[in-house]
């Protein structure tokens, strides 16, 4: 699993990350995610700060509410070989405020659930 800062966007442009792969630390080999005898679901998902969801008048139960979404279902996760990638659009993030969010990316694979990326994004104000 990672932690940590993820990145730093923008609140008016795409984001498309970079290629994540799943490598098996004991013995260095990358799980081919295409591979049809898998089945894979991916979600990533951006979530306002607890103390963010405050300061915008939200109460706590909406503290850890999603902001953005991607997913394989709705097609801005893609899986283009062995690893996989998102897109957000920047209709997806123009409801972000400049700040820190949550970053979080779950993978399941035949049933198994996986905390891939537990971290935070900084997020901009762009032209």
């Amino acid at each position: 699993m990672y932690t940590g800062q993820v990145d730093t966007i923008s609140n008016r442009a795409t984001w498309a990350s970079k290629t994540y792969s799943l490598v098996d630390k004991a013995d260095g080999t990358v799980t081919d995610l295409t591979n049809p005898a898998l089945t894979v679901d991916i979600v990533v998902t951006v979530r306002e700060m607890p103390d963010g969801a405050r300061r915008h008048g939200y109460g706590a139960s909406s503290a850890y509410g999603a902001v953005a979404t991607a997913s394989i279902a709705n097609g801005k996760v893609s899986i283009p070989g062995p690893g996989f990638n998102w897109q957000f659009e920047d209709s997806d993030l123009s409801n972000l405020c400049p700040g820190t969010y949550r970053l979080g990316v779950k993978i399941t694979i035949n049933g198994f659930v996986v905390d891939l990326i537990i971290g935070t994004i900084g997020v901009i104000e762009g032209n």
